[in-house]
């Protein structure tokens, strides 16, 4: 799978350039990367989470290691 967002991200580093993840397809395409039937494949190209997740952003939950263990909660834990 070839990610855009880490070849962009490459790219802006090296360049200071901030490109659409469209342009890297394009540029990736232009320098002989990859090829046209690739640049169309959408199972190929890596474009971010937002197809598959609601949101960007990981979320986490910290859970308890042992629940049955009494603990005294603290005013910080409310």
């Amino acid at each position: 799978m070839i990610n855009l967002i880490y070849i962009r991200a490459a790219i802006r580093e090296r360049t200071g350039q901030e490109l659409s993840l469209d342009q890297v397809v394009q540029a990736l395409l232009q320098e002989g990367l990859i090829s046209k039937a690739q640049s169309k494949d959408r199972d190929l190209i890596f474009r971010g989470y937002a197809e598959y997740f609601e949101f960007e952003e990981a979320a986490t939950k910290v859970e308890d290691p042992n629940p049955f263990i009494a603990r005294e909660i603290t005013h910080e834990e409310e």
